[in-house]
């Protein structure tokens, strides 16, 4: 069975300004949070996935979800 390991993304963070993390997706935020949430102290924005399966949102909606960065 194969086993999961999360990116050192704590490792990451020390080593640059970086002061906010994006998650890309519900599976993307539920690990960041899981896994390095409470390493790096930085709370994950949850945005909604770009996947084609997503599809159920609108190109105009994900545009407004993802101006959250630019903020």
């Amino acid at each position: 069975r194969s086993r999961s390991i999360p990116t050192d993304i704590p490792w990451i963070i020390s080593k640059t300004k970086i002061n906010r993390v994006y998650a890309t997706g519900a599976t993307a935020y539920k690990y960041y949070q899981m896994f390095n949430y409470p390493l790096t102290g930085i709370e994950a924005v949850r945005l909604p996935s770009t996947s084609p399966a997503n599809a159920a949102m609108s190109i105009d909606r994900l545009v407004e979800e993802y101006k959250a960065i630019a903020r």
